[in-house]
């Protein structure tokens, strides 16, 4: 409800209202609406434009979006896929474009599907595999592919926007603390920013802060795994997801990057074993 029109009027309506990585949309926009891209691997972490820049790139475009999330093999859709690539650019020589979103999701056996499918349909239809890790995607992918990573906007970037987005009327003192916990991540800022404005909601506590203040000093192994335990158990309770916990706590960190990367696929690993991997292996 609240990213509809009526709630958040000043949503960007162009490429160039996005905040932070700036000469990457500007190159890849150009790329794009001049027919000379390739098939694209864009990657970067959550909330930072990705899928707002493509919805607002390609629009005009002949294009098909799929969610990977929660269908990693495309059974249900391959055929419409193969049938879509397969057809004819536009009249005026433009490209089709299949957008998978979440891409680093998707199992070996379909990436080998997609491979085959860049190499017969390239003539009138161009892939982007838009994704957090794009380390998660074969090989036989990236070298067919052009890879475009997107970084975290500024928090003076983050900052701006969510006093834009609600008209500067949140208090103050306010803004500073959302844009803090929302680790980076922009549509969750103006999310929550956007909850405060129009649902009187207050702002996030600061409780993941807390947890992290908490952290052993040493590198004690059964320290850090009962601080772990005690983060993982306070973070269930009220709602939190771990992964704000390892993103703040180290940020950029190429662990956390790599094992946030398979929070959400299907079969895997659960989230609460991810979590304790991960700080084992960055204890310290």
């Amino acid at each position: 409800m609240l990213d509809s029109a009526k709630y958040d009027p000043h949503v960007p309506k162009k490429v160039e209202d996005l905040i932070g990585n700036n000469e990457l949309w500007a190159n890849l926009k150009k790329q794009i609406c001049e027919g000379t891209a390739s098939h694209i691997v864009l990657d970067g972490p959550p909330g930072c434009g990705k899928s707002l820049f493509l919805r607002l790139v390609l629009s005009g475009f002949h294009t098909l979006r799929i969610d990977c999330t929660a269908n990693s093999g495309l059974r249900d859709v391959r055929d419409m896929l193969h049938n879509f690539a397969r057809g004819s650019r536009s009249p005026d020589g433009r490209h089709r474009w299949v957008v998978l979103e979440r891409a680093d999701s998707l199992i070996a056996d379909t990436q080998a599907f997609l491979r085959r499918m860049l190499e017969t349909t390239s003539g009138s239809t161009r892939v982007i595999f838009e994704c957090r890790d794009g380390g998660a995607l074969t090989e036989p992918i990236l070298s067919r592919c052009t890879l475009f990573h997107a970084n975290t906007p500024h928090d003076t970037e983050i900052v701006y926007e969510i006093q834009r987005r609600t008209e500067f009327l949140l208090p103050s003192e306010q803004v500073p603390l959302l844009c803090e916990m929302s680790f980076g991540n922009v549509r969750l800022a103006i999310q929550n920013a956007l909850a405060i404005r129009w649902c009187g909601t207050s702002a996030p506590n600061g409780l993941v802060y807390d947890l992290l203040k908490k952290r052993p000093s040493d590198a004690d192994e059964k320290a850090w795994m009962l601080w772990a335990i005690d983060t993982e158990s306070a973070c269930r309770i009220n709602g939190i997801d771990l992964r704000d916990v390892l993103r703040h706590g180290w940020k950029l960190h190429p662990i956390v990057t790599n094992i946030c990367s398979t929070w959400s696929r299907l079969g895997g690993t659960s989230s609460r074993t991810l979590f304790f991997d991960a700080i084992h292996a960055l204890r310290g």
